[in-house]
């Protein structure tokens, strides 16, 4: 019996590859991808908690929790309706934690971070709860795709803008 054809799949497979192919270096997608549960974020989160500790400089990282939440809820629905591989659940998590361990380095940028991830994260709809109420609508997955091109669309941004060189 050959696997059923699922054109959101192929495009989640798409968005996948166009977004590697912008990061434009193959190192800093293996290190993205080795993150794969909101359990590892969690652990750089407190790593990095307890180093601006020891320094003086504890920021708020509390303020993530949304993003974190909403997140965690978004991956729970599309792994639901679509077939997850392990560089789709990298994608969503590993970012955050190397945008983070990256602006640590600067007061205004780790405060930027926090700030806009936790804007994101009020303004992400409740998913599970979407997927639950829409889940026999085959146009949820329409929707979860375009949530994802939009959270990768976000992290390409933010890397961007932190390679670039320094005067």
């Amino acid at each position: 019996m050959t696997p059923q054809f699922d054109p959101v799949q192929v495009a989640f497979d798409s968005a996948i590859r166009d977004f590697k192919d912008k990061l434009q270096d193959d190192d800093l997608y293996r290190d993205i991808v080795q993150v794969k549960s909101i359990e590892d974020v969690y652990d750089a989160t407190d790593k990095l908690q307890q180093e601006q500790g020891k320094k003086g400089h504890l920021r708020h990282l509390s303020k993530i929790e949304p993003y974190l939440a909403r997140i965690h809820d978004y991956k729970n629905a599309v792994e639901v309706f679509v077939q997850v591989k392990p560089d789709l659940l990298g994608l969503i998590w590993g970012p955050i934690v190397l945008l983070l361990q990256w602006a640590s380095i600067l007061k205004t940028s780790f405060d930027a971070i926090i700030n806009t991830t936790q804007e994101i994260g009020q303004a992400l709809p409740e998913f599970e709860q979407a997927a639950r109420l829409f889940g026999q609508n085959t146009h949820i997955k329409d929707v979860l795709l375009l949530f994802f091109k939009d959270i990768l669309e976000f992290y390409l941004v933010a890397f961007k803008f932190f390679r670039l060189p320094r005067k």
